[in-house]
């Protein structure tokens, strides 16, 4: 019996992808440049597809900070489909992490605005960008952490997964029928979700 044991194989680790923890950290690098210039250009597509309702479950429709958020995830999603393609790491490890980093970038969006138009009264555009691009680097950092550490337990990759499916649904549906809250207002026009819909 003793024999038999020291001679069972070692136990594989758990983590999603230790062993390449720099090629991981490469692609979630490269992803922040792709994220915000890809969002950068959804912030105008709607506009520049003529108001195409389908354009409207990825673009920025109005002002309102729920419309930015947008712009983060779905370039996120992308990317992250992209990544897992190249990198082959075990599905429902990977998505189970992305469905907790991919909430990073849009929760910092949320916080590092009102912060700061708290503080001075208004939203001023440097710093719009600043804090789109700052909220996707921490997004993707923080998605390079969790793929490297890995959700290893079931509990945790119930978790992420059922994270994803929720932000899925939330920008797929919200866009089209806006919660009655501020969020979702654009604070310039007094208009929630898409325009041609209020008009």
């Amino acid at each position: 019996m003793v024999a038999l044991l020291a001679e069972r194989p070692p136990v594989a680790p758990t983590k999603v992808m230790a062993s390449r923890p720099k090629s991981i950290l490469g692609w979630e690098l490269v992803g922040i440049p792709f994220v915000v210039v890809l969002g950068s250009a959804l912030h105008f597509g709607f506009e520049w597809s003529g108001n195409w309702p389908p354009m409207a479950l990825f673009a920025a429709v109005n002002e309102s900070i729920w419309e930015h958020l947008k712009l983060a995830f779905w370039p996120g999603l992308l990317w992250a489909a992209i990544e897992q393609r190249q990198l082959h790491l075990e599905p429902s490890a990977f998505w189970a992490a992305k469905g907790l980093a991919l909430l990073v970038a849009p929760v910092a969006i949320v916080l590092i605005f009102t912060t700061y138009t708290a503080i001075l009264g208004e939203n001023i555009l440097y710093l719009d960008i600043g804090t789109f691009v700052v909220a996707v680097a921490l997004g993707q950092i923080v998605s390079a952490w969790a793929l490297i550490a890995g959700p290893a337990r079931q509990g945790y990759r119930r978790l992420g997964h059922m994270l994803l499916c929720g932000q899925l649904v939330a920008y797929s549906v919200l866009t089209f029928f806006p919660l009655p809250f501020d969020y979702f207002m654009d604070a310039r026009s007094g208009i929630l979700g898409i325009p041609s819909r209020m008009e």
